[in-house]
């Protein structure tokens, strides 16, 4: 059987098809081992961490416990999804507190990730499958969300009037 102009391109676009899967296969593998790795960093207990889906306006929408339902792949080539986090005053006391972070991250060419929140524009180079490569930007994060409390004061005499890393009240 001869090969047409045709067949080439439909064994090209199945090619490419693959290859897309692939890509969203690992990238889906890596945010779950982002997610891993968060939790263990910051000693997360599951009832007081929850997954969200980023919209297209970039609000936080709930979803069901399975990381697939929160990962979006955005026009920026980046994977987009969201991790919301109960604070409270002290571990035996309610959850008083959401802490909402968006959370982005690419893969290149060269098969390197790369993960940053989507307010901050540092980027943070990390090695799948290496729990150390997250202790940066993860540190990063804590210190920011820290930072935030700490500025938090400033509120009330009004030097400061906004909150980062995208918390709600």
């Amino acid at each position: 059987m001869e090969t047409t102009k045709f067949h080439e391109l439909c064994i090209a676009y199945d090619n490419a098809q693959n290859n897309f899967n692939n890509y969203k296969t690992d990238c889906h593998l890596f945010s779950m081992e982002i997610v891993r790795e968060f939790k263990a960093y910051l000693n997360i207990p599951e009832s007081q961490f929850s997954l969200y889906k980023i919209s297209e306006q970039k609000g936080f929408e709930l979803v069901p416990s399975a990381l697939i339902h929160a990962i979006r792949l955005s026009e920026d080539h980046y994977w987009h999804f969201g991790v919301g986090l109960t604070v409270c005053k002290a571990l035996e006391t309610l959850p008083e507190e959401l802490i909402l972070i968006h959370l982005m991250f690419r893969k290149n060419d060269k098969g390197n990730y790369y993960v940053k929140h989507a307010q901050l524009k540092q980027e943070f180079q990390i090695t799948k499958g290496d729990s150390s490569s997250y202790k940066t930007f993860f540190e990063f994060i804590f210190e920011a969300i820290k930072s935030s409390y700490n500025e938090q004061i400033q509120q009330f005499v009004g030097e400061k009037t906004t909150r980062k890393l995208g918390y709600r009240h």
